[in-house]
């Protein structure tokens, strides 16, 4: 039987979640240096896709990731940014009272990265495939919070 997020649309056909998914996801990351050199991406992906992050912030993510990806600026200058972001003097979070979001059909989600791991290489490509993914359909997010 087949399951489907409703914030990111991914579909499931195990017992596995969007959110066991990340877990997992932050395990490896934290365990091996290998997968977690995109620790940026999967954190910023996952928040995005799954209404995590608050008007500010997807304003703020969308920059980093366009610095990040098209840009080579390093996770330590994320880092430094972040520092200097919005995130540091109201909270990141979404609040459950917040204005719905628009809904995005993602091309890509976290399900299909993990459908195609086989190492650790190939879960940085597929990580930052969907970073790039991630910023190029998340606009309607953003469009009227500029």
């Amino acid at each position: 039987m087949s399951e489907t997020c409703t914030k990111c649309g991914a579909v499931h056909t195990d017992e596995n979640t969007c959110e066991s998914i990340f877990g997992e996801f932050m395990a490896l990351e934290f365990t091996d240096p290998g997968y977690g050199r995109v620790h940026f991406l999967t954190v910023a992906c996952y928040m995005v896709q799954h209404g995590g992050y608050s008007d500010e912030l997807y304003v703020w993510v969308q920059n980093a990731l366009r610095k990040y990806l098209d840009e080579g600026h390093t996770t330590e200058m994320i880092r430094q940014d972040a520092a200097q972001g919005p995130g540091r003097a109201k909270g990141i979070r979404r609040q459950a009272d917040a204005p719905p979001l628009p809904k995005v059909a993602w091309s890509m989600t976290i399900a299909d990265v993990a459908a195609k791991i086989r190492d650790a290489e190939s879960y940085c490509k597929l990580i930052e495939q969907w970073g790039h993914t991630t910023l190029k359909e998340m606009g309607p997010l953003v469009l009227k919070r500029r």
